[in-house]
């Protein structure tokens, strides 16, 4: 009689105690808000690649894409969301001005549409490479500031 006492003191104890124990901590992330400017064209959308690491680095299949319709010239502000505070990413970005979902080239295979990086590339002769363009995310930085740019 006592040991089924017991039992049914203890199982209820363990069952809060599983409960309380966390689980793996879960690294904290914000909401990126992404300035782009020098938009010439009011239609189409920017594509904005999210990159993390070279290895994924402008492989479109692996990147996380985050579409804005374009409605106005100027400037569009755009919220890339779950971005990891002390990880580092890039971004590459393209106004697709033609709505034809591709980054159109011309016969030279020079970009033809607008684009940009998330900084500043070494030069215009190649692609860049991610630690050339790559930034960390802080908790403090409100966004990102990038200008769109025709060959």
């Amino acid at each position: 009689m006592i040991r089924k006492l017991s039992l049914l003191l203890v199982l209820p104890l363990l069952t809060l105690l599983s409960v309380a124990t966390p689980g793996p901590l879960e690294a904290p992330t914000r909401t990126l808000t992404l300035s782009v400017d020098n938009i010439r064209t009011a239609s189409g959308t920017i594509w904005v690649g999210v990159y993390t690491s070279e290895d994924d680095f402008l492989d479109r299949e692996k990147a996380r894409l985050v579409a804005a319709k374009v409605n106005t010239a100027g400037r569009v502000y755009i919220e890339i969301p779950d971005m990891m505070i002390g990880k580092e990413y890039a971004l590459g970005l393209f106004h697709d001005v033609n709505d034809n979902g591709e980054f159109d080239l011309n016969w030279l295979g020079l970009p033809s549409e607008p684009w940009a990086f998330s900084g500043t590339p070494k030069t215009r002769l190649r692609l860049p490479y991610f630690n050339e363009v790559s930034f960390r995310v802080d908790g403090m930085t409100p966004g990102k500031m990038v200008r769109l740019r025709k060959w």
